[in-house]
């Protein structure tokens, strides 16, 4: 750990009553994995490597057709490798709490890089604040093997009412799960395909737990741009389901309810446009129906609306203007933070 990141701040909320320090808690480090075969090796011995270790390493396979087994076997006496159908991300992250037995779990994409001292700072936080059912620090964003910013730099860590703010945004990346808690909220949602983390906290919260952030970067989060504008509409999609949901919610409180309805608004303008935006850049035969849409649904923004009018008013082919880029921000892709050079290469 650096010496930045040994002095970093412990942000959590006010706990409601005395709380004393406690015994540093054991924490599992899971890696679900499907076809990654090339980079899960760097993601379990960067786990592995910790100091202090993690209580132990669960590589949970989501029915992997390539080598996954020949690329981890080095590390065979040292890892539990659990072999499961292929059910998407949500079952392999459910299999592997379930098979852990650390007091939390530590989730870790098996492209993704665990810093040295995570581990340290996520037992330094559950010991100074045994009250605290999630643990996390800040994390670097890689885009295409460059540095892209820090998670921290666009999402302020709240010291108050989390129960709001987590039904406006996800506000912690990679965190820490008292397993426990997993376990009583019935751990993440198998109808959800992407957002899983986002859900799983949000009843988490809802239900009474509080989050606590070891303000360091100490993890690398990898995204990469390859992937068809189809998945991206899903995940957006995904996110307005797990809000729908959670309107459902019997411990959702009706003060609550505002924000969350701001917030599925939000969510529903955006996966508008972005089936939308899609199917402008494909040419789908169907685009301008779906601007048209977009332009008549009352609730979105007048700058979206105005777009999809626009571009459903366009004689003729969609012109070349509206395939290089949007009158509002695409959708298609994460827009990442980008920080000071020096923070971005720090790690």
């Amino acid at each position: 750990m650096s010496a930045a990141a040994a002095e970093a701040a412990i942000l959590a909320p006010e706990p409601p009553g005395p709380v004393e320090p406690a015994s540093p808690p054991t924490i599992s480090i899971v890696v679900p994995a499907y076809e990654a075969a090339k980079t899960v090796a760097e993601a379990v011995a960067s786990a592995l490597e910790q100091d202090p270790p993690p209580h132990e390493v669960i590589v949970a396979d989501d029915g992997s057709r390539d080598e996954i087994a020949d690329a981890l076997a080095r590390f065979a006496d040292r890892i539990t490798l659990l072999r499961e159908p292929h059910r998407g991300v949500a079952a392999a992250r459910n299999a592997g709490w379930r098979a852990a037995s650390g007091d939390f779990v530590l989730y870790a994409d098996a492209d993704d890089v665990v810093l040295p001292g995570k581990i340290a700072a996520l037992r330094r936080l559950g010991r100074e604040r045994p009250d605290l059912d999630l643990l996390a620090t800040d994390m670097f964003f890689e885009r295409d093997d460059q540095p892209a910013g820090r998670f921290g730099e666009v999402n302020a860590f709240p010291l108050a009412d989390q129960r709001t703010e987590v039904l406006r945004r996800c506000f912690v990346v990679q965190p820490a799960f008292r397993r426990s808690r997993l376990r009583e909220v019935g751990g993440f949602d198998e109808e959800l395909h992407s957002a899983v983390d986002w859900d799983c906290i949000l009843r988490l919260v809802l239900s009474g737990s509080t989050a606590g952030l070891y303000d360091a970067p100490l993890a690398v989060y990898r995204i990469h741009d390859n992937s068809l504008a189809s998945a991206r509409v899903q995940s957006l999609g995904d996110r307005v389901r797990l809000l729908e949901k959670a309107s459902r919610s019997s411990d959702l409180r009706p003060d609550e309810r505002p924000a969350l309805e701001a917030s599925l608004a939000l969510q529903r303008e955006r996966t508008q446009l972005a089936e939308a935006q899609a199917a402008v850049t494909t040419a789908e035969r169907g685009a301008r129906g779906r601007c048209l849409r977009l332009a008549l649904t009352r609730g979105n923004s007048a700058r979206v609306r105005a777009w999809g009018l626009g571009i459903a008013l366009l004689p003729g082919r969609l012109s070349w203007w509206t395939r290089r880029g949007f009158a509002e921000p695409s959708q298609l892709s994460r827009n990442l933070p980008v920080g000071p050079r020096s923070e971005q290469t720090r790690y």
